[in-house]
């Protein structure tokens, strides 16, 4: 995960792209199967930027 500064300076923590090392703002789903990172475009599949403290 990279951290981010927004310009009102509160942290944002969003996770990176598992190829390419970007950070996701977000994610598009195609279908149940098809997923695409944003901003990079990278096709991830599901669950890839799940955080390690959330799968329990």
């Amino acid at each position: 995960m990279r951290e981010i500064v927004d310009r009102d300076s509160a942290s944002v923590s969003l996770p990176t792209c598992p190829h390419c090392g970007t950070p996701v703002a977000t994610v598009t789903s195609r279908g149940p199967t098809e997923h695409y990172a944003s901003p990079c475009g990278c096709r991830i599949r599901a669950g890839a930027l799940e955080r390690a403290e959330d799968r329990g």
